[in-house]
């Protein structure tokens, strides 16, 4: 059987490009921040969340910690898993006190998790024992 001239190059660049896709740096680094859109990672969900209570009635829940964020839902009164929180939107409820903390929060059972300004969660305007995201 004859071998056609220019498979020995072939198979040698097939091996070469194989060997820099190994060896090439990534470009996404392990400790880049996540942008704004980003929920927390599964990684941080896997820590256990806190049971945190939303005191006031049809709280909407959002996509983002942003007041003009979709809304899929409202909650409460009730008890929510709250796995981390970070800065948002500033937001004041009259009698109650104002926040520019949001929690990612659950339902106990699991949820799709979405953000609630921390005013409307019981432990004011930062909830101890719950992490940053």
């Amino acid at each position: 059987m004859r071998i056609p001239r220019n498979t020995g190059r072939t198979v040698a660049l097939a091996v070469a490009v194989g060997a820099l896709a190994l060896t090439a740096p990534s470009t996404a680094s392990a400790g880049s921040a996540p942008s704004a859109g980003v929920k927390p990672a599964a990684a941080q969900k896997a820590q256990a969340g806190k049971e945190v209570q939303v005191w006031a009635d049809h709280v909407r829940l959002h996509v983002e910690p942003f007041v003009n964020s979709p809304s899929p839902t409202t909650f409460g009164p009730g008890k929510l898993i709250d796995f981390c929180q970070r800065q948002g939107d500033f937001v004041s409820e009259p009698g109650q006190g104002s926040s520019s903390w949001w929690s990612y929060v659950e339902l106990p059972g699991g949820s799709d998790g979405l953000w609630i300004s921390n005013v409307y969660l019981v432990g004011g305007e930062k909830i101890d024992g719950v992490p940053d995201c």
